[in-house]
């Protein structure tokens, strides 16, 4: 990569990191309740794509909140490797497995699938915008502002996704 592009790739990431770092930090609080380990993880991130090979992506909002649902995943394996490693296990209790809780877990996570398709038919934008707000507790002027778009225009994307999800509900019962 020549000096030119290298250029252009630092300015569209520091646009980028300009406009997502306070959703990307809201975003990783929520998952770990751990502001400092929201910065560090926000800061990899950027890191990550500005090391990487420059390439065009259709959906920068999309692909970087992937990114950061990756690495909270990574996160959570190291904890869970480190905890196995620091813990004495006792094979009688990891071998205990309470029957409603494991019911519990199913259903929610076919409730999450439910909620999941029927946001995936919603146009990509009203997802992003609802995720945003309901999921990730950003404000709706937060999210006017990253997406270049006035507070009403929110509130008709987040509106929609709730007639979307609620006309889904009803038609379940």
């Amino acid at each position: 990569m020549n000096g030119h592009q290298r250029r252009a790739l630092t300015g569209d990431l520091a646009a980028l990191s300009g406009r997502l770092r306070p959703a990307l930090i809201a975003f990783f609080q929520r998952r770990l309740r751990d502001s400092s380990q929201a910065e560090d993880l926000t800061q990899d991130l950027f890191c990550r794509l500005a090391a990487g090979p420059p390439h065009v992506i259709e959906n920068p909002e999309a692909y970087i909140f992937r990114i950061a649902a990756n690495l909270v995943n990574d996160h959570y394996r190291r904890e869970t490797v480190r905890s196995r490693y620091h813990r004495q296990d006792d094979p009688a209790r990891d071998a205990e497995v309470d029957q409603l809780d494991a019911a519990r877990f199913l259903e929610a996570r076919e409730s999450v699938g439910r909620v999941a398709a029927v946001l995936a038919t919603l146009p990509e934008r009203t997802r992003h915008i609802f995720i945003l707000y309901r999921l990730e507790g950003m404000a709706r002027k937060e999210i006017a502002d990253t997406f270049g778009v006035s507070v009403s225009a929110v509130e008709k994307h987040i509106a929609t996704a709730m007639r979307t999800l609620l006309r889904d509900a009803g038609g379940e019962r």
